[in-house]
């Protein structure tokens, strides 16, 4: 496993939520347009708190660094620790930004339940988190059933399931050093990009960035500025960018804005180094 691929998956989900987060819930260009971090005035924070995206990807890798290898209930009891206490957010002691679906799952999972959400369950959560769970995968037997696992403690959707199956075939081919081909392009107008935040559309939305780019810089700037689900798009575009260009194409200026962003990396490389990569 090429660890600056692995690496940049990793850190361009983070850098990619903190980056559209101000933007979050506006219109299409309804917004400022934004080249850097700034401010989040949605939840008057300042630049570089990254949201339950990265918080969640940052539990999946906490447990996996704690318990020596994968632990679904131990993943699920992780999610709890960050909704009930703020764990791994950014916001000291305090969950934010959390989706309904997701709130709700984590609820039952503290219950004991570890398959939450329903067949119309198909929001974003499960890919806004997804590169820990599509690389601690790659260490088991059955990579799919792990993703899907993972996947189904908060939307346990068949569509989701299938996004996340498509999303790591994305992940498969950059990791490989070949360029995805899979997802819109040019010929789809920025106009036309749904920035909801369904899993589908969501997916959509990052590759469009990624392949209408060619740049890590130019496609995160591409993705965010979509408005309405920013901070998910720019997590999902991060993970796809990362996989392709490696950590050493994020611009370091970025990294170094992530709040805590020496504690983050410590994380992040204690989790690669778990995975022997």
């Amino acid at each position: 496993m090429d660890r600056n691929k692995a690496k940049g998956m990793l850190w361009g989900l983070i850098v990619g939520d903190a980056f559209g987060s101000p933007i979050q819930f506006t219109g299409k260009d309804s917004h400022p347009w934004i080249t850097e971090m700034v401010k989040c005035p949605v939840f008057n924070l300042p630049p570089g708190y990254w949201t339950d995206d990265g918080s969640m990807a940052m539990c999946i890798m906490d447990s996996y660094v704690r318990k020596g290898g994968y632990n679904l209930k131990d993943i699920g009891e992780t999610f709890v620790r960050w909704l009930m206490e703020g764990h791994l957010s950014s916001i000291d002691g305090r969950a934010f930004d959390v989706g309904c679906a997701t709130q709700t799952s984590v609820c039952a999972i503290a219950r004991g339940s570890l398959v939450n959400g329903r067949e119309d369950s198909q929001g974003n959560g499960s890919i806004m988190r997804f590169a820990p769970s599509y690389l601690l995968a790659q260490k088991e037997r059955d990579p799919a059933k792990v993703m899907h696992e993972i996947s189904d403690l908060t939307h346990a959707s068949s569509v989701v399931r299938n996004v996340c199956d498509s999303f790591a075939s994305v992940l498969d081919e950059h990791m490989s050093g070949r360029r995805t081909n899979s997802g819109p392009g040019k010929e789809l107008k920025r106009a036309l990009v749904n920035n909801s935040g369904w899993a589908v559309s969501t997916l959509q939305a990052a590759l469009w960035a990624f392949n209408t780019t060619e740049s890590f810089e130019e496609g995160l700037v591409a993705a965010v500025n979509l408005g309405g689900d920013s901070d998910s798009i720019g997590a999902v575009f991060g993970q796809i960018a990362g996989a392709y260009y490696g950590f050493d194409a994020i611009p370091e200026r970025w990294v170094k804005a992530v709040k805590t962003w020496k504690k983050v990396g410590i994380l992040v490389d204690g989790f690669l180094d778990a995975l022997e990569c």
